[in-house]
Formats: C-alpha cells, structure tokens, sequence
C-alpha cells in the first residue's frame, strides 16, 4: 500500500499530461486561434530554428486561459530566447499524415495576458502565420 503523501502528487502528476487532457476536455478544445502573417517577421537564422515535432492535437489544448506551464508540458518552451515577455513564438512541425515522415513546418505566436487581481499569467490568443497550419490543428483529434 503507497502512502497517502505519494499518491497524490503522483494523481496530480497524471491529471497534468497532454494525454489526460485531451481526454478530459474534448468539447473545451475547439480553440485554434487566428491567421495574421504581418506579425511575423524575419529574425536571423530563423530557417535554421529546429523547432520541435508535436501532435496537433496537442496544440489544440492552448486555449484562452491555459497557464504558461502547461504550454511548456504540451509543447516546450518558446523558441525564439523568449523567457519573460508576454508573447511566445513556435517554431512547430506537423506530420504531413499519421506515420508519415515528411513534416509540415508553422510557425505559431502565443500571447499572454495577466488578469487583474490574478496572479497566473494566461493565453490570450494564438496567432498564426500560415492557414494551413491552423487548419491541420482544427482537424486533428
């Protein structure tokens, strides 16, 4: 029998995976954000940026609301050596087909917001720069 200090943080551990979420908030994830190319710009060496692979259906989790922390669960950290700014950019590539090798490559803004009297800084919108991008991630399941 496991003592009741260690299944706790082991319960919260699990409630917090992408794949628990997903599971838990299918109607909640309907969320893809917006297109808008003119807020990317060109930043030196960005084509060399290796970004990261990840489900679509994991991108679809952010929504308003969710904490930067959860943002590091479903997709990492930002990549553009953005730490404490109110904007994250991403650099994601999506599998072109389940199982496929080839990857599609987008890139994503999310912005963040601090409500009043709220301590927890939280989406406030994706952005982004391609609508293809947008649309693989409404589709995913």
């Amino acid at each position: 029998m496991m003592p009741k200090l260690l299944v706790a943080p082991l319960a919260a551990g699990l409630a917090l995976s992408p794949a628990v979420a997903a599971e838990q908030a299918p109607a909640a994830a309907t969320f893809v954000g917006r297109v808008d190319p003119a807020i990317f710009h060109k930043t030196p060496l960005e084509e060399r940026k290796i970004g990261a692979t990840v489900d679509p259906a994991a991108v679809r989790l952010i929504t308003p609301g969710v904490d930067k922390f959860t943002i590091y669960r479903l997709i990492g950290p930002p990549h553009f050596m953005e730490g404490i700014t109110r904007r994250w950019n991403y650099v994601l590539f999506f599998p072109v087909a389940p199982g496929s090798v080839e990857r599609v490559r987008c890139r994503v803004e999310i912005r963040f917001i601090r409500e009043r009297g709220h301590y927890d800084v939280t989406v406030s919108d994706v952005i982004w720069q391609d609508q293809a991008c947008a649309d693989r991630v409404a589709a995913a399941r």
